[in-house]
């Protein structure tokens, strides 16, 4: 899926059209908080000044492929594609360090980046193929392509992937970030096999703790353990984002994802996993509207806490604190990008 390159306007249009959720199903106006977009504004400004010559950032984490991909996923989602826009320069510069990193099997990953390889290579991954649906730059597209190939290659029996580059076990949260990446590299158009996109969703699936079986209808992080909160966003994201938005799964995970803060009672997870979860259960929650009226419900309270509470969280340099360096900061501006409608991944 290809965008208008005539300027944001002409793509906010363009991007409201594609929307999964009818327009008539909301007022986008109600998702607009000044001073969200104040909060945003800051926060670009903070991360795009951060940026080294290389494309990547600093600290420990900030020159990882997932972290590099995060934010470059940040700045394209609210509106600064490779060359174009405030901070397009940097969105540029961003995926060049993602090609960069790519190494022959595919892999966009470096030896001495810190972390588990494949959660950084599908974030990165998804950087690409939404980099690529933007640009068509050939260098991006050689590289998505490899990356590819190589999700593709170590999927396990189950239909999951782990941290390393091999087929060998499996965890949702692995799994989910390949899912996104091959969807959008799909999107993008990038041949991604049937049966890949299957197995994962079987994958997923296989992680539900189904309310029809006596469970609480919330996603563990392997088949058969107990749910959790960020996991259950990751697992809604994924499906839905896979053209099943109304499925058991989905019903029972918006439920469950009803009982945490910032709509419920709960409190979820307090440490860098935060974002992690805040992320997800916002994508997923967004994404659960065309199931009807009720979804649309929980979106129109879910959101506006959900801002506040990132405001809430927010430090005085413009920044948001927490595991990971510049993943937190990232993560905000994507959840605060969602008005913008500009990355492909979030349309049906």
């Amino acid at each position: 899926m290809t965008m208008l390159r005539a300027g944001a306007s002409a793509v906010a249009v363009l991007l409201l059209a594609m929307l999964a959720v009818p327009l008539g199903a909301f007022d986008a106006t109600d998702e607009l908080s000044v001073p969200g977009q104040a909060a945003a504004k800051r926060a670009l400004a903070v991360l795009a000044g951060g940026q080294q010559p290389t494309g990547a950032w600093g600290g420990s984490w900030g020159g990882s492929s997932g972290v590099v991909g995060v934010c470059a996923l940040a700045l394209m989602g609210h509106g600064n594609l490779p060359g174009e826009g405030d901070y397009g320069t940097h969105t540029a510069k961003a995926l060049q360090f993602l090609v960069r990193s790519s190494q022959p099997d595919g892999l966009l990953f470096k030896r001495g980046m810190p972390g588990p390889p494949m959660y950084h290579h599908g974030l990165a991954t998804l950087a690409l193929a939404e980099g690529w649906g933007e640009s068509h730059d050939k260098d991006l597209r050689d590289a998505l392509k490899r990356a590819c190939e190589l999700i593709i290659a170590t999927q396990n029996a189950q239909g999951g992937w782990r941290y390393e580059p091999k087929a060998s076990d499996a965890d949702l949260s692995a799994t989910v970030i390949q899912l996104m990446a091959l969807r959008a590299a799909k999107d993008a158009g990038i041949a991604i096999p049937k049966e890949t996109i299957d197995g994962a969703i079987s994958y997923v699936r296989a992680c539900h703790n189904a309310v029809a079986q006596g469970k609480d209808g919330g996603f563990g992080y392997t088949p058969g353990n107990g749910s959790g909160w960020a996991r259950t966003g990751a697992g809604i994201t994924s499906l839905q984002l896979a053209g099943l938005y109304r499925t058991p799964e989905v019903a029972d995970g918006v439920a469950y994802l009803n009982r945490f803060q910032p709509i419920g009672q709960e409190d979820p997870q307090a440490n860098e996993h935060w974002f992690y979860g805040a992320y997800y259960a916002t994508m997923g929650l967004y994404q659960a509207q065309s199931s009807g009226q009720a979804a649309q419900t929980t979106w129109r309270i879910f959101y506006p806490a959900m801002v506040n509470s990132l405001l809430g969280r927010m430090d005085k340099g413009g920044w948001w604190g927490g595991g990971w360096d510049q993943y937190p900061t990232a993560m905000s501006l994507l959840i605060l990008a969602v008005p913008n409608r500009y990355l492909p991944i979030y349309q049906r």
